[in-house]
């Protein structure tokens, strides 16, 4: 292998065996084998018997069960991972991980949005269920391209990560439900419509679900993972990497060690 890439999931993917299987697959089919795909996973305590869509609209909670993504990823690196990606559109601490963190580090929703920049002039999102589209109008707001997007809209029939795990076997409904609404997207002026969570880009992409009326429909996991192998390219034959002069200051080692120390206690 010539390039590691670990894989940050905020869904707790003990949970979610067929979807694993088939980002396994994805990733062998985007990224060939010289590069290793590491799948990791929320803690599945955090859950029980309950799904992110269910825990993460409240932001206490989130912030709670996020805060461990920022030690995954610094494990990653410590482990000799290559780049990581966020790949959850809750986008957790991109911040706060790009600043401490040597190796690119891509998120997924900010990946799919860039490249729906190259591949569109407006495009469109669609979540899960309604309370989503508030967070993903949010996350488009924060990247500053909300005057690219020309809607969000959810899921006809609102469903979970648990739901969409069941669907891998049954996948008619859920591609159903997408496809009726990417189309008022799509006629609203959307030319790419992105699904705006990791487990149903997953579905849609297995089940060939690629265009909508001549719209493009995007696989937000096979572009990120892609986008990562791009970053690490880059680097490794420019130099280029995250700018320190601003959003994403790394503390000095002193520092990070003196909060790291309290942080254990």
């Amino acid at each position: 292998m010539t390039m590691k890439i670990w894989y940050q999931s905020m869904a707790p993917l003990g949970h979610l065996p067929r979807y694993v299987q088939a980002l396994s697959q994805h990733a062998r089919e985007v990224c060939g084998d010289e590069v290793a795909v590491t799948f990791n996973g929320a803690s599945d305590h955090w859950y029980d018997v309950r799904t992110p869509a269910e825990m993460l609209r409240y932001p206490y909670v989130k912030h709670v069960i996020q805060r461990e993504a920022i030690g995954f990823c610094r494990r990653a690196q410590a482990e000799g991972h290559d780049a990581v990606v966020l790949g959850s559109f809750s986008e957790p601490f991109l911040a706060e991980i790009r600043s401490i963190l040597h190796i690119p580090v891509v998120s997924m929703p900010e990946s799919a949005l860039l490249t729906a920049c190259v591949l569109a002039e407006r495009f469109a999102l669609v979540p899960l269920a309604p309370a989503g589209v508030k967070r993903v109008a949010a996350l488009v707001a924060r990247h500053s391209l909300g005057a690219r997007v020309s809607g969000i809209e959810a899921l006809d029939r609102p469903v979970t990560e648990a739901q969409l795990e069941a669907a891998m076997g049954a996948p008619q409904a859920v591609c159903e439900d997408f496809r009726a609404v990417a189309q008022r997207l799509v006629e609203g002026g959307a030319d790419v419509v992105i699904p705006a969570e990791g487990v149903l880009s997953e579905l849609l992409f297995f089940n060939g679900v690629r265009t909508i009326d001549g719209a493009t429909v995007m696989d937000c996991i096979g572009n990120a993972l892609a986008a990562a192998q791009m970053m690490v390219r880059l680097q490794r034959a420019t130099g280029m990497g995250v700018g320190r002069r601003w959003a994403y200051t790394t503390p000095p080692a002193d520092i990070l060690e003196q909060v790291d120390a309290l942080s254990a206690r």
